[in-house]
């Protein structure tokens, strides 16, 4: 938010528009000044953040001990040497995947930096009876260990396998040498790690190997017995199982084949019992066809039977040679008969021989069926007796392989672990480090000074300057005055008469042309209707209200018009001191009516300007300030004068500015820069506004122009000042 300002009500707006305007980076200027300005008024305090910082760490850094530091680089690799092909270690060195050798890398660090391996480096070097390792107390048995601790780092080496064993101690030499010590001990380490791996394992194998061997031997003596008891010495059960099945599939082919053949000779057997009485129809069987006296009496039984045909056309039947003839045929027929219950009786004897053999056959088939059934409950009972001897077989053999293996593994010391680069002895400490360490103190100093100067800045909540005036109230500044007389330790009382008429005095002092400048402010707000009566007020006491009341009468009067200063400061009157007029008739008498007003008003030695006094002070003066007199005295004067000043008391003491400004034109309110607090100049507006009293705007007292920190004033302190209008009068006639 911008600078504010009021317009005539005195409501405070917006000043944002008033930089709106600026390019950014004029306005980031500004700021960038601004944080300048609070640097250069708050230097003591970056002064003394920087020497405490500066002094502690010099006095920090040169009682340090020198510290050396020796580094010995080592090589781990992720798998051992693979001497022998195929036989694995005990305890496997190396890893395979990314996250797992990450662990491993890891692991093998914090290895090199344990108490065991600390433990025997110190067992090596003999660091137990070294006072600066040991326990003072003896009380610690690894204080030893941890004193080497202390003093290790490692640092892997980046896209490698290398790592940097760091060792950090006030002697150069006895660093290089637990560096090396380290580094060698870690090796040994690992390898005992190793070898103590493959003596545990060999000795726990050992031990299962004897319990597998005596389980084997029980489980084949368990099978032998079996074996004996059910007659299976002579061949092993799966054997006998097999030649019972090849035996039942030869028997099944052997009565199939049978069944068939029984089959064939039962079909022949009933075609020869049908061609018993039909000799045309023994034709078509193949056996009958084999036989030649079948054969010869067909012939014999078809040619007497053509013969027969031609002697019944020639003789009939009853004749002898036809009787003959069916005698003939009657004796072939019963041959053919006889052959045939021959060829028939044949067919049967095979057909029952055939049947007996397929009887045969399927009892036979029936023993081996039992065998097999037989065979197959002794299996029940055999396999677990077999399995459990050859897994017993197999484990022992498992254990017997691995733990020749471990014996050939123990006897190679290989290691995945090597030394790369021995530790040197260091020349020079790498700490403490003077330079690095006073720039960092430099640097620390100065933030810690900026800080601090911005934290008190920000908790400083007065007025300092005119833009912290019109960001805050919203009130337009119409001008400042510098410090008047000696800035370190005020007026004496008796000069407050030579300071309150310096700008009378000395015209071209740099305090009269600031007061010049209000002047004019005043006077161009309203041109075509300036304030006729104006108060002078401020929000506490000893703000220079009254001073600033002086100087603005003797530059209006100086201007040419007839000015005229009122003290209606009722209860500390200070005006008649400054002017050197009597104040036994002023304000106060005439307003209860003891004197009239051309009694009480005094001319000064001012030009055009003459004063009101306050009178002897009454006991009521709120009173005499809300009376009809005194509002009717205020008119006389406005009537008499081009300006009438009064000087009021403060707000924060009583509410006499507020019944002042609603009679005058405006007020204008006085703040002390740099003293005055906000929170008592807001309650002095609020006041003043509460009253529907006009506020002209602020005037920034005893400002220091000659401090860099208040901006742009300092800038015009510096060019009035180079044209000889800020010397002393006795300098600037010097000069003349």
């Amino acid at each position: 938010m911008g600078y504010g300002k009021t317009v005539e009500s005195g409501v405070p707006v917006d000043l944002s528009e008033e930089t709106s305007g600026l390019p950014k980076t004029e306005a980031a200027k500004m700021d960038i000044r601004a944080y300048w300005r609070v640097v250069r008024k708050r230097w003591p305090i970056l002064v003394v953040c920087t020497v405490v910082a500066l002094g502690t760490t010099f006095v920090y850094t040169y009682r340090q001990p020198k510290i050396y530091e020796a580094t010995c680089q080592i090589v781990i690799e992720p798998m051992t040497p693979q001497v022998l092909q195929g036989v694995k270690d005990v305890v496997e060195l190396g890893t395979g995947t990314y996250w797992a050798t990450k662990e491993f890398y890891e692991t093998q660090y914090r290895i090199i930096q344990s108490t065991a391996v600390a433990q025997r480096v110190a067992e090596k070097l003999g660091l137990n009876s070294d006072p600066e390792f040991r326990d003072p107390s003896g009380r610690n048995p690894i204080a030893v260990a941890r004193a080497i601790q202390g003093r290790v780092r490692v640092v892997p080496v980046k896209d490698s396998r290398i790592g940097s064993i760091v060792v950090e101690d006030t002697k150069p030499q006895r660093a290089a040498l637990i560096a090396n010590t380290l580094g060698e001990t870690y090796i040994e380490y690992n390898l005992d790690y190793k070898l103590e791996g493959a003596k545990t394992a060999n000795s726990w194998l050992s031990e299962q190997a004897v319990e597998y061997k005596k389980k084997l031997r029980d489980s084949e003596l368990g099978l032998y017995e079996f074996r004996r008891q059910r007659n299976l010495l002579a061949a092993r059960l799966d054997d006998r199982q097999n030649m019972t099945a090849k035996n039942l599939d030869h028997i099944s082919g052997e009565v199939s084949k049978v069944r068939l053949k029984r089959i064939e000779i039962e079909s022949t057997r009933k075609l020869i019992l049908a061609a018993r009485d039909n000799m045309s129809a023994s034709e078509s069987i193949p056996e009958v066809q084999a036989s030649s006296v079948v054969i010869a009496l067909r012939q014999s039984f078809i040619q007497l039977t053509r013969e027969r045909a031609e002697l019944v056309a020639k003789y009939g039947p009853e004749h002898p040679k036809m009787k003959m003839i069916e005698g003939q045929l009657q004796a072939i027929t019963n041959a053919y008969k006889k052959e045939i219950a021959n060829v028939l009786s044949t067919f049967e004897n095979q057909y029952r021989a055939i049947v007996d053999q397929e009887k045969s056959l399927l009892r036979l088939m029936e023993d081996e069926k039992k065998e097999a059934i037989e065979l197959s409950k002794v299996e029940v009972e055999y396999t677990p007796l077999s399995r459990d001897a050859e897994e017993n077989l197999k484990l022992y053999n498992l254990i017997s392989a691995r733990e020749r293996e471990i014996d050939l593994t123990g006897l190679l010391r290989t290691n995945n672990v090597r030394i790369l680069e021995r530790a040197i002895v260091p020349g020079s400490p790498v700490r403490p480090r003077p330079v690095q360490n006073l720039m960092l103190a430099l640097v620390l100093g100065l933030a810690a000074g900026v800080g601090f100067a911005f934290l008190i800045e920000t908790l400083d909540n007065t007025l300092k300057s005119p833009a912290d005036v019109e960001s805050f109230l919203g009130i337009p500044v119409l001008g400042m005055i510098p410090i008047i007389g000696n800035k370190d330790g005020g007026v004496a009382p008796e000069k407050i008469r030579e300071r309150d008429l310096g700008i009378f005095t000395d015209p071209k002092s740099l305090a009269a042309e600031c007061c010049r400048s209000i002047r004019t402010n005043i006077l161009f707000m309203s041109p075509d209707h300036p304030p006729h009566t104006i108060v002078v007020t401020s929000p506490s006491p000893q703000e220079g209200k009254t001073t600033t009341t002086i100087n603005l009468a003797v530059t209006m009067a100086e201007a040419g018009g007839r000015v005229l200063v009122i003290d209606t400061d009722m209860r500390r009157p200070r005006l008649h001191r400054s002017f050197g007029v009597p104040n036994q008739v002023g304000l106060s008498t005439v307003v209860v009516g003891k004197s009239t007003l051309d009694e009480a008003i005094k001319r000064t030695e001012v030009p055009n300007l003459d004063v009101l006094p306050c009178g002897p002070v009454p006991p009521n003066p709120s009173e005499l300030l809300h009376a009809d007199k005194f509002a009717q005295i205020i008119r006389d004067c406005a009537d008499r004068y081009d300006r009438v000043i009064l000087d009021s008391p403060p707000t924060s003491a009583v509410t006499d500015p507020a019944v002042l400004g609603n009679l005058c034109d405006g007020v204008i309110l006085v703040v002390k820069g740099g003293e005055t607090k906000r929170e008592s100049a807001a309650m002095a507006r609020r006041q003043l506004l509460s009253a529907k009293a006009k506020i002209l705007g602020v005037i920034v007292n005893e400002i220091d122009f000659s401090n860099p920190s208040y901006g742009y004033q300092y800038y015009y302190y510096r060019d009035y000042a180079r044209y000889g209008y800020g010397a002393s009068p006795e300098e600037r006639n010097a000069s003349s």
